[in-house]
């Protein structure tokens, strides 16, 4: 089985030896060498040529180049600031989750074969896509400008603030959908999940460590500084793939919702997650969309308790001129690396995507899969490993960046 896998962001497919009973990840799409492009260029355009990276996830790329810049200028942000970008980054989560969980991944669990079939299999469900969709766009929109690609945010700030009339009309359309948050959960609680189990290692980013748990026993913690996140974080080149694939210190890893839920275990813990079985990646989608959507709620309490700052902080008295920006975006763990001279022209860029980090596990969980299912048809294997691909929410075009 060579052909592309539908229903998924990008260009890859499932190399399957059905004699050898072996898998491989080939990914196909053409590499677009972002980190080049950024040499030569100002810092200021940074955190506007990376969203290009991905139309599905740029305001977590806009975030992430922000957070490097500033860190090689020696900028610490207000207090506004950081949550106007938390808003933003839960309602980027909220946008990727809602979009993949309905339209790529429930298809496989309700028998339909597209997410538009959504409408008529369960209305019900559709119309709450639809809603989160509609306040998630809203989120980032009033925040950072528009709801792809944003505009407002700057170096040390804002260029605009959203109003607190504003934000106060915006809490009172998420309390309005808090429900559908909730109902979504329910559903994807409720779907029938195929067994699997595979040792990974779950990775995410805490503070200004790096986490890694195994899926077999996640209270035994390992961790490292961000700093060190080239020597932790090692990117493989394989013949049949454009994307490079990641290992966390030699080791297949897993990035995403799965592994936050399990690193941080801020959830209710009457969602059985088996961590073990990365096809629970869209039960983990599902109560983060719940988690974010609330989490939204209070940023903007908080906001509206609060004086807005609208001040843009200029660089500091001891800039490196080198700085790393890391957050968790939707999939996982972003990295964005940049060097500057002493005329805030970018000589080196690297940035590291959370799908490259899983397309190790990826291929591990495909292998784990035949070798764990048996006297199933090859057109049965076939749909339960592409279905497995999408569970984990690939963005191959992030991962040929």
């Amino acid at each position: 089985m060579n052909e592309f896998i539908a229903k998924i962001e990008g260009h890859g497919s499932l190399n399957i030896d059905w004699g050898k009973n072996e898998v491989e990840l080939n990914v196909f799409e053409g590499e677009r060498l972002f980190e080049g492009l950024l040499v030569g260029r100002t810092a200021e355009e940074m955190h506007w040529i990376t969203p290009r990276i991905c139309g599905v996830c740029p305001t977590a790329h806009n975030l992430t180049s922000l957070a490097a810049v500033e860190a090689a200028l020696d900028i610490r942000v207000n207090q506004t600031t950081v949550l106007l970008r938390e808003l933003m980054q839960a309602g980027q989560a909220i946008q990727s989750h809602a979009l993949h969980l309905f339209f790529l991944s429930l298809p496989d669990y309700l028998g339909i074969d597209r997410g538009t079939e959504l409408a008529q299999k369960n209305p019900a469900a559709f119309k709450n896509a639809l809603a989160l969709k509609e306040v998630s766009d809203e989120i980032v929109q009033i925040v950072a400008g528009r709801n792809v690609h944003p505009t407002t945010s700057t170096i040390g700030g804002f260029h605009k603030v959203p109003s607190k009339k504003v934000l106060k009309k915006l809490l009172d359309k998420l309390n309005k959908s808090e429900s559908a948050a909730q109902k979504t959960l329910d559903l994807a609680a409720g779907l029938d999940y195929p067994e699997l189990k595979v040792d990974l290692q779950l990775v995410v980013q805490e503070g200004d460590s790096i986490v890694a748990v195994s899926s077999n026993n996640i209270k035994g913690r390992k961790e490292s500084s961000i700093r060190n996140y080239k020597q932790d974080i090692s990117e493989e080149i394989k013949s049949y793939s454009t994307a490079k694939f990641g290992r966390y210190k030699g080791q297949e890893m897993l990035v995403g919702p799965l592994a936050r839920l399990a690193v941080y275990g801020d959830y209710d813990k009457k969602y059985k997650l088996d961590f073990a079985n990365p096809f629970h990646n869209n039960l983990a989608q599902a109560i983060e969309i719940l988690g974010c959507h609330q989490k939204a709620q209070k940023i903007i309490e908080q906001l509206l308790e609060s004086e807005l700052d609208v001040k843009v902080v200029k660089p500091g008295s001891n800039p490196s001129l080198e700085g790393i920006g890391a957050i968790e975006a939707p999939r996982g763990g972003l990295y964005h690396e940049v060097h500057l001279d002493e005329k805030g022209i970018i000589k080196q860029a690297n940035i590291i995507t959370p799908t490259v980090q899983n397309l190790t596990s990826i291929e591990k969980s495909a292998q784990a899969l035949l070798n764990q299912t048996k006297n199933r048809s090859q057109k049965e294997l076939e749909r339960l490993l592409t279905m497995l691909v999408r569970a984990y929410d690939p963005c191959i075009t992030c991962s040929v960046h």
